[in-house]
């Protein structure tokens, strides 16, 4: 199966919308990963149930609610009542207590868990490209494609490369919820992303 028939899955972390902070997470990693990390894995080990989340800014409520984190995502019970309808697999919800900013309770929320998998990413597949963020600004490269590690993929519609937390997801999975019009989402087809050598070779020297 090809890279383009997948997509990333990302919010499209808009100032209007809701947006949450964790209270009482240990995210100072000792020997192991830290709390917000276990949570975007579905590694639960030592988390205590319900993660309380609080309003930072933003007032829109839509079906995806950002974090702070990248790819650690709270979900609606309608996108979560989707995907159970749907039948898509590699995730799971935990438990959370969602307060707004004067401390009343939200519900209809919950923690969203990605636990399908594929291998590593190989960026020696991208097309090298050049580009100015500014007509001033010197050529940067970039890796075009992202090319995930297929031949070790569980088969999930949502999964996570190994040693990476970005979030990738099957053209079933981007069918189903685009149809849906799932609010605040971001999706991008994996051909379409672009890397910049400095992540790139962050990834190298670790």
């Amino acid at each position: 199966m090809s890279n383009q028939n997948f997509y990333s899955f990302d919010s499209k972390l808009l100032s209007s919308t809701f947006q949450a902070y964790a209270i009482e997470l240990d995210n100072v990693p000792g020997e192991g990963i830290a709390d917000h990390h276990r949570l975007i894995l579905g590694e639960y080990e030592e988390i205590h149930f319900p993660v309380i989340f609080k309003h930072a800014k933003g007032k829109k409520l839509c079906d995806i609610l950002d974090t702070g984190w990248v790819s650690l995502y709270l979900i609606s019970d309608r996108m979560k009542s989707i995907l159970t309808q749907s039948n898509l697999t590699g995730w799971k919800t935990f438990p959370i207590t969602l307060l707004d900013e004067k401390d009343q309770k939200i519900t209809g929320y919950s923690g969203f868990s990605v636990i399908g998998r594929c291998g590593e990413i190989d960026y020696s597949k991208c097309e090298i490209i050049k580009k100015q963020r500014s007509p001033t600004a010197p050529f940067r490269k970039f890796y075009k494609g992202l090319y995930v590690g297929i031949d070790k993929w569980d088969d999930s519609d949502f999964f996570l490369p190994k040693d990476y937390f970005g979030i990738i997801i099957s053209s079933k999975a981007a069918n189903v919820l685009k149809k849906n019009k799932i609010t605040n989402m971001k999706l991008s087809n994996l051909m379409d992303i672009e890397t910049s050598e400095d992540i790139v070779a962050m990834k190298y020297r670790g």
